[in-house]
């Protein structure tokens, strides 16, 4: 695996370098990224693929299951918000995406009783917060299958989030004035197709249809 890599690296340096050599020069010393992207650690998500960013364009978040902790608990995750601070307060990232995505493992764990997390302290620990949108799923939608269950899982926690992230006093000041975006995103993985929601009805609607009722 470890000659797979090599490989990769020697196509970036021979091809994908040559092809941006002159953005790269230019960041060098500085960056401006428009985009902070929050996204899962799942190896099928990639979010500069996802939005076919060039270097420079997006600064990048990943954990498990996109996760963002709430204002009064931040300290939990000093990791996240240090870095949601350095986009926002010193690059100045004019939007926020948070992006969940089908078949994610974190929501799923959660969602079944953890299964063979329970071995695994510190990643249970990590997801424990996401027990509360497992029981608003199970409260409101008890008699769904499995599956719509787990999509559902896997998008209210990206609501979660989006709302988490806005109890930060600095973020809220930066929406109230428009300096700043906020949308929640579904990735699904099978079909590529992403879905935005859409706070006022409530719905993820996919990303082409949502920009013409905006």
């Amino acid at each position: 695996m470890l000659d797979e890599l090599k490989k990769g690296l020697a196509h970036f340096k021979t091809i994908t370098y040559k092809k941006h050599e002159k953005l790269y020069s230019d960041l060098e010393n500085t960056q401006n990224p428009h985009t902070l992207f929050i996204a899962c650690s799942d190896s099928r998500v990639s979010p500069e693929i996802l939005i076919d960013s060039d270097p420079g364009e997006v600064f990048t978040i990943r954990n498990i299951a996109n996760t963002v902790p709430a204002y009064e608990t931040s300290l939990n995750d000093i990791t996240t918000v240090s870095s949601i601070e350095y986009a926002i307060d010193v690059l100045g990232v004019e939007e926020v995406i948070i992006c969940g995505h089908s078949n994610c493992g974190g929501c799923a764990a959660v969602l079944n009783g953890w299964g063979h997390l329970t071995d695994l302290p510190y990643t249970q620990n990590y997801l424990k917060p996401l027990e509360t949108v497992k029981e608003k799923i199970e409260k409101e939608n008890a008699f769904k299958d499995e599956k719509t269950k787990a999509r559902l899982m896997e998008q209210m926690n990206v609501v979660e989030q989006v709302n988490h992230l806005k109890t930060f006093p600095g973020i809220q000041e930066k929406l109230a004035t428009g300096q700043l975006e906020i949308e929640g995103w579904y990735f699904d993985i099978k079909s590529g197709n992403v879905s935005v929601y859409d706070e006022s009805s409530n719905a993820f609607i996919k990303s082409e249809e949502y920009k013409s009722i905006r």
